[in-house]
């Protein structure tokens, strides 16, 4: 007998969100809800340990385009900013600052840069600017193209910086993006796959067209794992081997036709791979999402950080 799985849906995001502490105005960003990303990356490897998923300027030494997005104040008046970031190179005493990064606010770069400062995340202070009612344009603008990081960007009246302890943090965030503290629960699952490499992707597709109702977990913004656009590794065409042939038959729908590795980010077909697994109608699939470890006795807990880049995010 197959027990339905039950999933908790916990920490999704939406875009810019405002919120007031007494008289003072606070405005949280965050990096990955920015409404266009530019050349910069989300990077959601390290959810775990940092909380959140932010935007890395990956641009192997050429400057990435900038990532935009607007927000909002209702008073205007003097801010005080704060960047959470981190200068990636520091425990090596390495020379130099290759993750250097500016924040434009309507244009304007404030005169700190940075990725520049301590080898672990915390918040940058960048000044004060001074703000009119109404909306206005933050940019990320990358400086090397050597993977500057950026998690979050809050504009505060208060005097107060944000809190720098995960657990603080994290309430500070949800409270800041407006999130419930109630999670949402999935029901009715007969198989949950966590990862979406070519394993998970062929044992989800199987499975549901079997009769189970599966949810597909994955980390990444794309389906593959090595496999995708972002590892490129090649199939090369070995898929029929060893002592179960037909097992990749399954495979065979959705793997690349690569003619090398690494080859060119098309040729890994990331599209076609969430199209096959979209169209099973026994199939939810949750990409930037993680799992959390649990006991057998108690449902999946799953950590969802998906956005489409737009004003709308789920």
């Amino acid at each position: 007998m197959i027990r339905p799985l039950r999933l908790l849906l916990l920490a999704t995001f939406c875009a810019t969100s405002s919120l007031a502490w007494a008289a003072e105005e606070t405005v949280f960003v965050e990096a990955e809800s920015f409404r266009e990303p530019g050349g910069w990356s989300l990077d959601t490897q390290f959810i775990t340990e940092m909380g959140s998923p932010y935007l890395l300027a990956h641009g192997l030494g050429n400057p990435v385009a900038d990532a935009t997005t607007t927000f909002k104040v209702t008073e205007g008046g003097k801010y005080r900013v704060y960047v959470r970031t981190k200068d990636w190179v520091a425990r090596w005493k390495a020379a130099g600052k290759p993750g250097r990064f500016q924040l434009l606010i309507d244009g304007q770069p404030l005169a700190t840069e940075f990725g520049t400062e301590s080898a672990n995340w915390f918040w940058h202070p960048g000044g004060e600017v001074e703000l009119k009612p109404g909306e206005h344009r933050l940019a990320l603008h990358d400086l090397t193209g050597f993977d500057g990081r950026c998690d979050a960007i809050v504009l505060t009246k208060s005097s107060q910086a944000p809190p720098a302890a995960a657990k603080e943090l994290a309430a500070y965030r949800a409270k800041g993006l407006g999130l419930s503290e109630t999670p949402t629960i999935k029901k009715g699952y007969d198989l949950v796959v966590v990862g979406g490499g070519y394993a998970g992707i062929g044992a989800a597709l199987s499975a549901a067209r079997m009769g189970c109702k599966v949810a597909l977990i994955q980390d990444r913004g794309v389906l593959g794992g090595n496999g995708s656009s972002e590892v490129r590794v090649w199939s090369m065409g070995l898929i029929r081997r060893g002592k179960y042939p037909r097992v990749g038959e399954i495979v065979e729908e959705f793997c690349d036709h690569a003619k090398k590795s690494p080859g060119t980010a098309e040729e890994f077909e990331d599209a076609k791979k969430e199209r096959i697994v979209s169209a099973e109608d026994k199939i939810d699939l949750f990409l930037h999402t993680f799992a959390n470890g649990v006991k057998k006795s108690q449902p999946a807990r799953i950590g969802s950080h998906r956005c489409d880049w737009s004003s709308s995010c789920s």
